[in-house]
């Protein structure tokens, strides 16, 4: 799942990688080629698209020091043939190129809500919103492949960040993009707002765009706004405090040091887009009403509700019990006393100890007698011992 795996890890954006052609000269045949693909993506709705050869990519080295620098988290499965990751034969025996294509997303958001504690309710990253981009972008790279057959391809292949391929390292050497400070590929016409998919092809296609140099200069914003830190040495990142991480790929409790950093995201975080000078800054996105999802809502969800409200979406990843465990955070991030009493209903019946542990976090950070009489019950009856342990944190806040 990209959420995470494609903006965990950039590479020096200073050295541009040399562009990749592939086994062909770039002679009118292989260029009219090219240009047809291209005309097509664009057709299917496409906002760019850049060709680059099969040859492996020269991020291995800095994947593999962050790996073994722990920096990737519980995200084990990054641990797995870093080999793989970085060679497009080793998905794709035949293939010659690699065709590379950006989904512009940015005008559909949720710009900051000023009064969110007052309504309760929390925040959903932009590119999360409606159906699942993998499924979304799978169906039109599909037919982006069969146009490729038709063109006289024998072998494709579609990623869409469900494989092991660093798709941004591609599509920068595909000529769509610099990395960011924030991680991110940063087109020069959308800036970071787009999703990524990679067509593999048996067809020797040549590569027509030099690599995009860093257009970044000395603008840190986006490390500035990084509300945990996690942005650092540029462009990598600490995927272990990122608020992405916290609320989708971490299952387990998220660390109470970076809790109240957390704001009221319940899934992602777009803040080192936000502010990006390469984005639309200036013109709020529209907000439908799935981008601020009520926070009450997501803490008493059943498990009916979830799947019938979130299958077929990125949101179903964390799980019912994770947005359920990240609506318990913001609402503590709340400082309104209105989220007491969801709070407490969570924390004496919901049946996942992982939000009632962050159930009795929140309790703690409002305070009042009422969340110190349902803490004091926790921390004697829960039948659960780290929610017992996180009543008691929490009631010796109250006091």
């Amino acid at each position: 799942m990209k959420l995470f795996v494609g903006i965990i890890v950039g590479v020096d954006s200073s050295t541009p990688e040399a562009p990749r052609n592939g086994s062909r000269e770039a002679g009118s045949e292989g260029v009219r080629l090219r240009d047809a693909i291209r005309a097509r993506a664009l057709e299917l709705g496409f906002s760019a698209c850049g060709f680059t050869g099969a040859e492996d990519l020269d991020c291995g080295p800095l994947l593999g020091k962050w790996i073994a620098e722990n920096r990737h988290g519980l995200m084990d499965y990054m641990e797995r043939d870093i080999e793989r990751r970085t060679s497009p034969r080793r998905f794709m025996a035949a293939a010659a190129s690699v065709i590379v294509v950006a989904w512009k997303y940015r005008g559909i958001g949720a710009a900051p809500d000023p009064d969110w504690r007052e309504r309760l309710t929390g925040r959903v990253a932009a590119y999360a919103l409606g159906e699942d981009y993998h499924l979304h972008l799978a169906e039109k790279l599909e037919r982006l492949a069969a146009f490729v057959r038709y063109c006289g391809s024998r072998a494709t292949q579609v990623h869409v960040d469900g494989g092991p391929l660093v798709e941004r390292h591609l599509a920068r050497r595909a000529g769509l993009g610099w990395y960011g400070y924030n991680t991110m590929l940063l087109h020069p016409d959308f800036g970071s707002t787009s999703l990524l998919g990679c067509l593999l092809t048996d067809l020797p296609i040549p590569a027509d765009t030099e690599p995009v140099a860093d257009r970044c200069g000395t603008c840190r914003s986006c490390v500035s706004a990084c509300p945990t830190g996690a942005l650092d040495r540029g462009p990598t990142i600490d995927a272990r405090s990122c608020v992405s991480y916290l609320t989708i790929e971490l299952r387990g409790p998220i660390p109470s040091e970076l809790r109240s950093r957390i704001g009221n995201w319940v899934f992602g975080c777009d803040d080192c887009q936000d502010v990006c000078p390469w984005n639309d800054v200036e013109s709020p996105p529209v907000t439908p009403a799935a981008a601020r999802p009520s926070l009450v809502g997501l803490l008493s969800m059943g498990e009916d509700e979830f799947h019938a409200t979130y299958s077929g979406t990125a949101l179903a990843r964390p799980k019912r019990r994770g947005l359920a465990r990240n609506a318990a955070v913001a609402l503590g991030n709340s400082a309104n006393q209105a989220a007491v009493a969801p709070l407490e209903r969570a924390l004496a019946e919901h049946d996942e100890p992982l939000v009632r542990t962050h159930a009795a976090w929140a309790l703690g950070e409002l305070g009042g007698e009422q969340a110190a009489r349902s803490l004091l019950r926790a921390e004697t009856h829960d039948p659960t011992p780290p929610v017992r342990r996180a009543a008691g944190a929490a009631l010796a806040r109250t006091r």
